[in-house]
């Protein structure tokens, strides 16, 4: 498979009958594809850069040894490489594969557990610059020995190793920045070449082409301070406008490849206009960009990441105190401060998506990737407050006999594990969200998974159980604050709602499995618990006690879950209407099914049609299994199988073998021959 992609993206191009093409003929590679199928077959799909770092070795290693381009066999003796050595195309793979060894190998030692230290951040930059050296010398050779389209693919790519080298310098971003966008100016270009079947494109390209030449012939790596100035800025527009209408000229493959480089591109130079103060870029926007795949986007998010980390350890020296239900606990411990303002940051970026998955919900596409977003937030947070706990717990064994200190760890203890119940809260929420939106609009798609009510019933099954572990949690202290009171009392409405809404649900599972009475039973008593959870909210809400909680349990929220009580309740009653009068017409159509049934007794049971399995009608399309809202066993054969009766060999009896005398063989038997001293005792 990878020698086929090679020999596919290896292709030369057949030389026109022109003196100069012969005697300097032009190759052709297509740098994008190349690299994109090394490098998902090779490691990067799961992020793995030193098993691609040995396959650019042993690449190289067969390229040097089919060549004959080795370097002496004891001594190492240098062999330049310039436009005299290329004679063919694969010369040009050493280049190109000896830069992706160098960076791939810069990627590997960005991977480490606790980051590059001092010595290895060093290593690591000195591999960056072996690979941009080798870039840009890939870059010279595709410029006189490639055609067009690979010479745009080589220079897009030396200016991305050049914007990577300056990126992980942490310095000169204005330069990182004329790179970056070099290398997406010249993508849009190589593009346009892609789809030149249509006369825009054409027209495009002579657009650029007229562009160089009044710019006096100027090299690609002017091009960045040409854009910056405003000239290029058009021609880039028109490229990127190009590549959005007209994306199903072409190559498909080369296509997505090209949007690809340029979306992976996007967040380097958005940060680089970040760091240079072009644009005002928001941490949770940062956060967003960092969570973009690729290969080309590992190093922006391990320096996103390093940003952030030091901002956290800022930030840490401030944070001495953690404020919850009035309290105030002292934290002491950096690596605590460092875990709550991860939890800090990753509430901030969940609040930010809430609105953005409101509009999710109700539209037309409920599971956007803005819920797994939330949900993967979520988790982040669940691991860092789980981190800060640790943390809390061995400080707290390693308190001594400090009772002051072990009261203030114990207390700390408590308020993290309350942040965390709440948080669990909200993602268990956010889980009911979905599948309410599901079982809604599940009769409208049917190659949807199906929702069913019993898994909201299961999930207020844990809304319930969070519910009380919080409320047992803020409630277990001896000296409770009024704020802690209150706590407790949201807690109780909260758990008296969600048991309406459970209560609901497991009417509507009964209601589909065919049961009326149970279903009217349960949807009377759903609507009896709404009303007093409403009595309850309405009365809290009335009070001053609601300027209490509202630390923790907003106003807003009260009055969205009061909402969606009202609701309930209406439900209920025209469900459980539904329901009577389902069950009124069943009675009375009992009669009549029974006098139909007691007309077609038989005490034979002859007249009972017996089905046949699937076996038995295969020439027949009549289904086996029977409806999915119908629970019945399917008849597709009979198991175990029936016995049945086989024929057995004859059984032969020799009567007449006693009664034959057979001649006697004792003249044929070979007899023991003695010696003279046995004879004599014969």
């Amino acid at each position: 498979m990878v020698k086929e992609n090679e020999v596919a993206a290896m292709e030369i191009e057949v030389p026109k009958p022109n003196n100069s093409d012969q005697i300097n003929p032009r190759y052709s590679i297509n740098v994008l594809q190349l690299l994109k199928s090394a490098q998902m077959q090779h490691g990067l799909r799961h992020g793995d850069y030193a098993r691609y770092r040995r396959y650019c070795t042993a690449r190289l290693r067969r390229l040097y040894k089919s060549l004959k381009f080795t370097h002496g066999r004891g001594k190492y003796t240098r062999r330049a490489m310039n436009e005299s050595t290329v004679t063919e195309v694969r010369y040009l793979h050493l280049v190109l594969y000896t830069a992706e060894r160098a960076w791939s190998h810069a990627m590997e030692k960005r991977q480490l557990l606790d980051g590059p230290n001092a010595k290895q951040r060093i290593y690591l930059i000195g591999r960056l610059r072996k690979a941009v050296k080798w870039a840009d010398l890939f870059s010279r050779l595709c410029a006189t020995k490639g055609d067009s389209r690979t010479s745009l693919e080589a220079e897009a790519y030396a200016s991305c190793m050049n914007g990577l080298l300056l990126f992980e310098q942490d310095r000169n971003w204005d330069t990182a920045l004329k790179n970056f966008i070099s290398a997406r100016l010249l993508l849009s270009l190589l593009y346009s070449i892609i789809t030149a079947t249509a006369l825009t494109l054409e027209w495009c390209f002579s657009l650029a082409t007229i562009f160089f030449e009044k710019m006096g012939h100027l090299p690609a790596h002017a091009l960045p301070e040409l854009l910056l100035e405003g000239m290029w800025l058009g021609l880039d527009l028109l490229c990127r406008a190009v590549y959005e209408e007209l994306g199903k000229y072409g190559d498909l493959e080369n296509q997505v490849l090209c949007r690809e480089r340029v979306e992976e591109l996007e967040p380097s130079i958005r940060y680089c206009r970040h760091k240079i103060g072009e644009s005002n870029l928001k941490t949770s926007e940062l956060l967003q960009i960092g969570e973009m795949e690729g290969p080309a986007l590992d190093l922006f998010k391990a320096k996103l990441e390093a940003a952030m980390a030091e901002a956290r350890s800022q930030q840490a020296a401030s944070l001495t105190e953690f404020h919850w239900l009035g309290h105030r606990f002292p934290i002491s411990n950096a690596k605590t401060r460092v875990a709550i303002l991860k939890g800090w940051h990753s509430i901030s970026l969940s609040e930010d998506l809430a609105q953005e998955l409101e509009k999710d919900l109700h539209g037309p596409a409920a599971d956007s990737l803005s819920a797994e977003k939330k949900l993967a937030v979520f988790d982040k947070i669940y691991i860092t407050y789980q981190e800060a706990r640790s943390f809390i717990r061995s400080d707290l064994a390693s308190a001594g006999n400090a009772d002051s200190v072990k009261d203030d760890l114990n207390g700390l203890d408590k308020a993290v594990g309350a942040v965390l119940g709440q948080r669990t809260i909200e993602r268990n929420q956010l889980l009911v969200s979905i599948a309410k939106s599901k079982l809604a609009r599940r009769r409208e798609d049917k190659n949807e998974k199906v929702a069913k009510p019993e898994e909201l019933v299961r999930l207020y099954d844990l809304l319930l159980q969070n519910t009380a572990d919080l409320s047992d949690l803020v409630s277990s202290g001896r000296d409770r604050k009024p704020e802690e009171v209150a706590f407790s009392e949201d807690c109780v409405l909260r758990s008296m709602a969600f048991r309406a809404q459970r209560c609901f649900y497991l009417a509507k599972s009964y209601s589909s499995a065919g049961k009326q009475t149970e279903a009217y039973a349960l949807y009377c008593h759903a609507r009896s618990l709404a009303e007093n959870a409403l009595k309850k909210f309405q009365t809290m809400m009335d009070t001053d006690e609601l300027l209490c909680s509202m630390e923790h349990f907003l106003d807003a929220l009260l009055v969205a879950m009061t909402k969606e009580l009202k609701t309930l309740y209406n439900e209920c009653r025209a469900n459980s209407c539904i329901e009577h009068a389902t069950g009124i017409m069943e009675d009375e159509k009992a009669p009549e099914n029974l006098s139909k049934k007691i007309s077609t007794i038989s005490l034979s049971g002859v007249d009972k049609k017996v089905e046949k399995f699937l076996i038995e009608k295969l020439d027949v399309y009549e289904s086996a299994v029977g409806e999915s809202n119908v629970k019945s066993v399917p008849r597709i054969g009979v198991f175990p199988p029936a016995f049945q009766s086989t024929p057995r060999n004859p059984i032969v009896l020799d009567l007449a073998y006693n009664c034959i005398d057979f001649p006697s063989l004792e003249n044929r038997m070979k007899k023991d021959r003695k010696g003279f001293i046995s004879r004599l005792w014969r």
